[in-house]
């Protein structure tokens, strides 16, 4: 096909946007609709994996040290974990230091304050030497915790399992969550632009067959009907983009302002964070709705 030809294609597609306004716009509608859908969707998930990895990121193992190690075995030890492939990092914990946070600890709980009384010389957690081990990925705890108990110089380790595993469980269930109904909403997405673009090609049957019998090429015909189908797709995503980009940040600022204290204790992903991935899958999604309904359509609907 000459370029000629092709840019004349193109200009009919355009040309088709304004011809069948009341179509546009509902195929516009539908797929905005869909992407809208699926934008909130991924917002929620995007924000709750998020979450998800600061509190796993926070999940650690603590190792407590034997009593009178040497300074030299203390070095050791520790090298040896960080070596771990699947150890993030490591926090020295001194008696000293694990003194003071218990008392910071106490202080704020007026009821719990008593406890130190008579103790303002005294370290009773002088042998409570310790690691904290984070890790790369939660579900490694069990490997790391089997390779700590190979190591001299441990007292003993705590770490919660059953946390880990509850955690693990319920951000795998988010992401297939996220992915089913981001394939679900695309399929009906590509059934209603399908449908609505069925009833244009019905209605323009007539210039189609005039095309065929003045001698138009396949390609010829189906060109137009592409353009206009991904022309369609792309301004369906930039309308629920523009929308999921002002409403998310007034609402996180809502939130933020009702509920302060949850600033403290949640943090939502910014806006540009989202958009990073956001953006590029629903301009894909939205024209490639919009151009496999056109081709859908017009094969087998219209026998080109």
């Amino acid at each position: 096909m000459k370029p000629r030809t092709i840019r004349n294609c193109i200009s009919q597609g355009i040309a088709s946007l304004f011809k069948n306004r009341l179509m546009t716009l509902a195929s516009i509608g539908t797929i905005s609709a869909c992407l809208l859908i699926l934008g909130i969707s991924y917002c929620i998930a995007a924000n709750v994996d998020y979450m998800m990895e600061d509190i796993e990121s926070n999940i650690g193992i603590t190792t407590f040290l034997e009593s009178g190690i040497t300074e030299e075995k203390r070095i050791e030890i520790m090298k040896k974990i960080e070596n771990h492939t699947d150890v993030e990092s490591v926090i020295y914990i001194s008696p000293e230091e694990a003194w003071e946070q218990f008392k910071k600890k106490m202080q704020e709980d007026q009821e719990d304050s008593d406890i130190l009384i008579g103790l303002e010389e005294d370290n009773p957690l002088a042998d409570s030497a310790s690691f904290e081990i984070y890790l790369k990925n939660p579900e490694y705890q069990e490997e790391v915790v089997s390779f700590l108990e190979t190591l001299d110089g441990i007292r003993s380790i705590n770490h919660d399992q059953d946390t880990t595993e509850i955690l693990i469980s319920f951000n795998y269930m988010v992401r297939m969550i996220s992915l089913v109904l981001i394939a679900i909403l695309a399929l009906i997405g590509i059934l209603l632009m399908t449908n609505t673009i069925k009833l244009t090609v019905y209605i323009r049957k007539n210039e189609i067959n005039i095309m065929k019998y003045v001698g138009s090429t396949d390609a010829f015909i189906r060109l137009p009907f592409l353009v206009e189908g991904i022309l369609i797709g792309l301004l369906g995503a930039f309308i629920p983009l523009g929308v999921i980009w002002i409403s998310y940040q007034f609402i996180v600022q809502k939130i933020y302002e009702q509920f302060s204290v949850i600033q403290n204790l949640l943090t939502f992903l910014d806006i540009k964070e989202i958009f990073i991935t956001l953006f590029p899958i629903s301009i894909i999604i939205g024209a490639s709705i919009g151009m496999i309904g056109s081709m859908i359509s017009v094969r087998k609907h219209l026998n080109v």
